[in-house]
């Protein structure tokens, strides 16, 4: 078991390489391991797309390291949309990207960044989440007060 010294930091400008690898590291786990000319396509892509959203203020990330290792990380996205009757301003924050290490799960990182999101989201005026979840993950966001919501959503992938 590792020491249960870890540190949590917003991230910058600065961070967004390291934002990107995690992702495609995440992704790599979740849809299985990718043709490196696939992948790096994809991280050039990310760079490119955090640059842009932390800029705006539109995307939050919260980073965990443990000493200089970067070992977790979650991500939300400020989304606007028409309003509604629960949600009047229509802004909401869509929780992604949250994603630890394998040798550092179970450890209540992954609590302390979704609260991290939360948090910040609700000093910036957000009063609603949401969120996909893989099957490991739903644990953690049951715990936090989300439910599932059974409305359908249909793709098309061109």
């Amino acid at each position: 078991m590792k020491n249960n010294t870890f540190s949590f930091k917003m991230a910058t400008l600065n961070d967004i390489d390291q934002l990107a690898k995690m992702r495609v590291e995440f992704l790599s786990e979740l849809m299985g391991p990718q043709p490196n000319d696939k992948a790096m396509a994809l991280h050039n892509s990310l760079v490119e797309y955090f640059k842009k959203e932390i800029q705006s203020g539109d995307y939050i990330s919260w980073l965990a390291y443990e000493g200089i290792e970067l070992i977790a990380n979650g991500g939300m996205k400020v989304m606007q949309r028409p309003g509604s009757f629960r949600v009047p301003d229509g802004r909401s924050g869509y929780i992604m990207s949250m994603y630890t290490k394998p040798n550092f799960r179970k450890m209540g990182i992954g609590q302390t960044i979704l609260s991290k999101l939360i948090e910040t989201g609700k000093a910036r005026g957000l009063t609603f989440f949401e969120l996909h979840a893989t099957k490991d993950g739903e644990p953690l966001y049951k715990q936090n007060g989300f439910n599932f919501h059974p409305e359908p959503s249909y793709r098309l992938f061109i």
